[in-house]
């Protein structure tokens, strides 16, 4: 697995400045029934000046296609229970001039951050170093603004590794085991190439990195690269049109939270089991075993007259 990578191309390169940079990810993993399960990532980007950004650049080690990676401001925005259970905070929105523009305010009316909603004349795709960068235009300001994207496809694939349990047949039949392996910034994972060109323009170090693992509660977390901090429940009628999966409502999550602080890389590993106790599988090993009876049965009979 090789690693994504956050850095930017500034507007003045003599221009000192220090970018605090903090990152939100959420990787959901939602059952699909028998089929495969839905899986993607949001982006939480939060930069405390822009001012000296000309473009805001993402690596990904894999070719990206257009339609896989989104802007999802509006799938919160005009939900401040929403916004507030994204951020964790008691806070409200408020409209600017610009309608890509939204005020964060807490519940002192005090101004906290703007959330800045991207549209596709923001966004360019270059496919470089056997992946793909994606140019993200963003306001000039002296504030703190966030972005939050989502990705899926080929490169949420990538991330993970499915198996099934060796120890017993039945185990296997009925269960599976997945390693999902997340990456930022791994000097060592990344393409030569492309570091000159992120030592030529700047580089981002990071303040906090958030990675939330939002999955089934019928999902077992077995290995961890550190412990998590904490795991709560996600009210569904809250989350579901955010998740925007149709025929869900009767399904829980966990979210499960990582947490780093004053990295300049970061690394997530982690290992579940699934238990596919579905009526498809049960329904397959059902007729396995009337199949394996009937012939063990007629194996018998046939035994039974040969010794007779």
């Amino acid at each position: 697995m090789k690693s994504i990578a956050i850095w930017y191309k500034p507007v003045n390169d003599n221009v000192e400045s220090n970018e605090i940079l903090d990152l939100h990810f959420n990787f959901w993993k939602i059952p699909n029934g028998s089929k495969r399960s839905y899986k993607f990532l949001d982006i939480g980007i939060k930069l405390s000046n822009t001012k000296n950004i000309k473009t805001l650049k993402i690596y990904f080690p894999i070719k990206i296609k257009e339609n896989d990676f989104e802007d999802i401001v509006g799938k919160f925005i005009h939900k401040v229970d929403l916004v507030s259970a994204i951020f964790n905070e008691n806070y409200k929105v408020i409209s600017t001039t610009s309608s890509k523009s939204y005020e964060i305010r807490n519940a002192k009316n005090e101004f906290v951050f703007n959330i800045y909603k991207t549209s596709i004349s923001d966004l360019t795709f270059e496919q470089k170093y056997d992946g793909t960068i994606i140019n993200i235009n963003i306001p000039k300001q002296e504030i703190t603004n966030y972005f939050r994207f989502r990705i899926k496809g080929d490169f949420i694939n990538s991330l993970s590794s499915v198996s099934v349990p060796t120890n017993s047949l039945l185990e296997s039949a009925f269960s599976e085991i997945e390693m999902i392996d997340f990456r930022v910034n791994e000097i060592r994972d990344l393409n030569q190439d492309l570091l000159e060109e992120m030592k030529i323009e700047k580089l981002l170090k990071i303040q906090k990195q958030h990675f939330f693992f939002i999955c089934s509660k019928d999902e077992e977390l077995i290995g961890n690269h550190q412990p998590f901090l904490s795991c709560r429940n996600l009210e569904n009628y809250r989350w579901d049109d955010y998740v925007g999966i149709k025929n869900i409502n009767k399904q829980i999550y966990l979210a499960y939270h990582w947490k780093e602080t004053n990295v300049e890389s970061a690394s997530t590993l982690i290992k579940t089991k699934y238990e596919k106790n579905n009526w498809k599988t049960i329904s397959k090993y059902a007729i396995f075993a009337f199949i394996l009876a009937v012939i063990i049965e007629l194996f018998s009979n046939w035994l039974y007259d040969l010794i007779k």
